[in-house]
């Protein structure tokens, strides 16, 4: 079996160009493979890659290889999803005579664009227990993982809910690549605390649950949190509930946690003031120019209008299909939403952080006296320990491998445990 794999693990290599798919677009393309490949249909197989794996794995040299597979492994008996990570899928393949991961990606045309068999190894033996949750939310299907520790007592558990822009449940993006909310997850397990983290709308395995750009709206995020925050308490495995929020999940959690009662609530880089204040701030630290350009436009939408003649510089900020979903964001104040709270809470915010400064965290310390303030020296804005130099500090953005920042995972920690009842 180590010759054939060896064999597939060079003949495809990973994609470069990953589109969001849905799950049922993946699961139907796995279930077209296991039915072709069990009839020998290989030509037929070799139909469904895109032309970049065609270059890469020709029509002879794909016959070869199933026929090998087949030799080895025998039929492909039956399949179940895994996980999804960095824009791959990943399916535990059962054969007839081994049991593979099968890892596959498909392009805008639906067509494989990444194929690869890897050994399986079933990682809830090295990393307590790791399942797949989803919840049904108004736009559709969202998806998570729940990470829990040893031991089959009730735990407290951390809901995670990430930041703005296309953030994925691990904490990464296209252009940014940090691991930090699986990482956060791993350590909150080995300390004794299960977690869930998800995809929210149009990203990742959720990305079908996102349609219409322009239809959505802030409030839709606070519901699809409340939804989970719902379900984990009707689950018998938790004892406590908590919700954790970064940079704009800050806010989101803050809402959710004044609409669904839980045991605590976390904010980790999350802003006090109104969001376009912070905005035209970062813009600012580019182009002064811009930024001016960027508060009228803010001002325009705060009131309610339409902006119909952004700056070129500024479009995909303020492009007409999430002009809906900013005004409903500026409604919000989050120095006023958290003084609705009634419940122990955390506030956690880095020194260096280049998006969200410390003084926010501090206003929302004033606004909620009673908060636990934890400014973590050296902390960035994705969790990692990072110098205040800008080129280094964004270097980090993209090292999935660096370790989260010393101070996070023991403040949460302690929260977490002098909070649980």
């Amino acid at each position: 079996m180590k010759k054939f794999l060896i064999l597939l693990m060079v003949l495809v290599a990973a994609t470069t160009h990953l589109f969001a798919q849905s799950r049922t677009d993946m699961d139907q393309t796995v279930n077209r493979f296991q039915t072709l490949y069990n009839n020998d249909q290989t030509a037929d197989i070799h139909a469904m890659f895109s032309d970049r794996i065609k270059t890469l794995l020709p029509a002879d040299k794909n016959k070869e290889a199933m026929t090998q597979l087949n030799q080895q492994a025998g039929k492909l008996t039956s399949y179940s999803f895994a996980k999804q990570e960095q824009g791959l899928s990943w399916y535990k393949a059962n054969f007839e005579k081994a049991t593979l991961f099968l890892i596959v990606s498909l392009d805008k045309d639906k067509k494989m664009e990444a194929f690869r068999f890897l050994p399986y190894k079933d990682e809830t033996a090295a990393s307590g227990a790791k399942s797949n949750i989803s919840y049904k939310s108004a736009g559709g299907e969202l998806y998570g993982t729940v990470l829990l520790p040893e031991g089959d007592k009730a735990v407290p558990v951390v809901l995670i809910i990430a930041g703005s822009g296309p953030t994925d449940r691990n904490g990464n993006q296209d252009a940014v690549k940090t691991n930090n909310f699986s990482m956060l997850a791993d350590s909150l397990r080995k300390a004794g605390i299960a977690s869930v983290r998800y995809d929210k709308r149009g990203v990742g395995e959720s990305a079908s649950a996102l349609k219409d750009e322009s239809k959505l709206l802030f409030d839709d995020m606070v519901n699809d949190a409340c939804g989970f925050v719902k379900m984990l308490k009707a689950d018998k495995r938790f004892s406590a509930i908590y919700i954790l929020g970064h940079s704009e999940g800050s806010l989101v959690g803050m809402i959710a946690a004044t609409r669904e009662p839980v045991a605590g609530y976390i904010s980790v880089s999350g802003l006090a003031e109104r969001a376009d204040k912070i905005i035209v701030r970062q813009i600012a630290a580019q182009s002064e120019g811009l930024s001016l350009k960027a508060a009228f436009m803010l001002d325009s939408l705060t009131k309610g209008q339409v902006i119909h003649d952004a700056d070129p510089s500024l479009s995909s900020l303020f492009r007409p299909s999430v002009q809906p979903y900013i005004k409903s964001w500026l409604k919000y104040e989050p120095k006023e939403v958290i003084k609705k709270l009634t419940i122990p809470v955390l506030l956690l915010q880095g020194t260096t952080d280049i998006q969200v400064p410390t003084d926010e965290a501090e206003k929302l310390k004033e606004a909620y006296p009673d908060a636990t303030l934890r400014i973590i020296k050296g902390m960035n804005h994705v969790l990692k320990q990072a110098p205040e130099n800008r080129e280094q500090n964004m270097a980090t953005y993209n090292s999935p491998t660096l370790p989260l920042s010393a101070g996070l995972s023991p403040a949460i920690v302690t929260f977490v445990k002098s909070t649980t009842k």
